[in-house]
């Protein structure tokens, strides 16, 4: 594994945690929608650079065949 798509990894799963907090923030009410909703656009656009990075792809759509 390459040092890029290691990086990468810890890109991804230090986003997918920060999703995670702020969705517990603005169910406690620290964190008003408004910023939460932006907030977590940045962190789910950074979660698909990540995985662009890995070598996967985010905007590939699945098809009747794959699904089965």
């Amino acid at each position: 594994m390459s040092i890029v798509t290691k990086v990468a990894k810890m890109r991804l799963n230090y986003h997918a945690s920060m999703l995670d907090v702020c969705n517990v923030l603005n169910q406690l009410g620290i964190l008003n929608n408004e910023k939460a909703e932006e907030v977590m656009k940045n962190h789910t656009m950074r979660c698909f650079d990540a995985m662009e990075h890995m070598g996967l792809d985010p905007w590939k759509e699945e098809s009747e065949e794959e699904e089965s």
